[in-house]
């Protein structure tokens, strides 16, 4: 493992304990999260903007996150150029997908004990090295 990722991988682990131990709700404790690589955003941007997804992922209770990917700098640029025509001013767009387990029993908008794959996040900010912000979140 190269040293960027394994900086990535001790973060991750940091990171998990801490939400684990705050949050109630979705189960971060044992997800993979790969930061990837990017010409695009350094390792700090992406941790940041991983940062928020597993924060809104504590939120869906009862679901169990397994994996959290940054679908890569083609797919990003792609989403910010669809969504710039929106008429937003924005200025970078990070995306990540996951896969999870919904809740045994179901509820809310999860079908009950299914796997979920290719679960899209998708984070913008409106000025550089500025808060990223969730915008959407779901199957593309």
């Amino acid at each position: 493992m190269g040293r960027g990722k394994t900086a990535s991988a001790v973060w991750a682990v940091l990171l998990l304990a801490g939400l684990c131990c705050a949050c109630g709700g979705g189960d971060v404790s044992e997800a993979v999260v790969d930061c990837g690589e990017s010409e695009l955003y350094g390792a700090e941007d992406l941790e940041a903007a991983a940062e928020i997804v597993l924060t809104e992922f504590a939120s869906f209770d009862g679901c169990v996150l397994h994996t959290l990917e940054y679908a890569g700098d083609d797919v990003s640029a792609r989403e910010l150029k669809y969504y710039r025509g929106t008429g937003r001013e924005l200025v970078q767009c990070v995306v990540f997908t996951s896969s999870f387990h919904s809740p045994v029993n179901g509820g809310g908008a999860w079908e009950a004990d299914r796997e979920y794959t290719g679960w899209s996040w998708l984070l913008v900010r409106e000025e550089d090295g500025g808060d990223w912000e969730l915008l959407t979140a779901g199957y593309t």
